[in-house]
């Protein structure tokens, strides 16, 4: 199971996630990904960790998640952030940290 309320993202242990990405610019329109640009989904356990849990390349405006990524995790709640690098260098958090909360499954 896949959820996703307010930035809140739930997910079942072990399950496929496809998380579609649209970045707003402030005026409200739709950011354009250029070539230079990268876009880096990551999950902590808390957003004091250094140790990254998962770290993704958003790759045409999606995320994914694959089962084996999650599987090994323990349940419960861990933070996540998307960060985007515009190619001139510029840094913007354009989802800032919020609860990615991995919820228990019964088949594995």
């Amino acid at each position: 199971m896949l959820k996703v309320t307010n930035n809140i993202i739930y997910l079942t242990r072990g399950d496929t996630a496809v998380l579609n990405l649209q970045i707003k610019q402030d005026d409200g329109t739709d950011y354009i990904v250029k070539d230079g640009d990268s876009i880096l989904f990551t999950i902590k356990k808390t957003t004091k960790d250094k140790t990254v849990i998962l770290q993704k390349a958003v790759v045409n405006g999606q995320i994914k998640i694959n089962p084996e990524e999650t599987s090994d995790l323990d349940y419960g709640s861990y933070c996540y952030d998307v960060q985007l690098k515009k190619e001139d260098g510029t840094v913007s958090t354009v989802i800032p940290p919020a609860q990615f909360i991995l919820t228990e499954e019964v088949t594995f």
